[in-house]
């Protein structure tokens, strides 16, 4: 599609280094995209990759980067209030249980 003035968001299931995150959004921005945010269920992060992503970092063209917290020692070491949106998993796992 054409994503010339759209909001995007790339969807993966994880993320490490985050080189293929940051080339599709480095493609839509070139093409025209509005804005590009990432969602990744489990943010792995080695070596504390999340910091290229971060604000003013060499990697930072997402508006909001979305993780769940199903690595948290990598979500427990984000900084508040800038690009990362931690997803709290707990409530909807609870909610399955109970409805099981």
């Amino acid at each position: 599609g054409n994503p010339q003035n759209k909001t995007i968001i790339i969807v993966d299931d994880l993320v490490q280094s985050g080189g293929t995150l940051f080339e599709c959004a480095q493609v839509l921005k070139a093409a025209g995209a509005s804005s590009v945010s990432a969602f990744c269920a489990h943010g792995v992060f080695p070596k504390e990759a999340w910091k290229r992503f971060d604000k003013g970092g060499d990697r930072a063209v997402f508006k909001n980067f979305f993780l769940t917290n199903s690595i948290p020692t990598t979500t427990d070491a984000l900084p508040k209030g800038g690009v990362f949106k931690v997803i709290d998993l707990m409530p909807q796992v609870i909610f399955d249980l109970d409805n099981y």
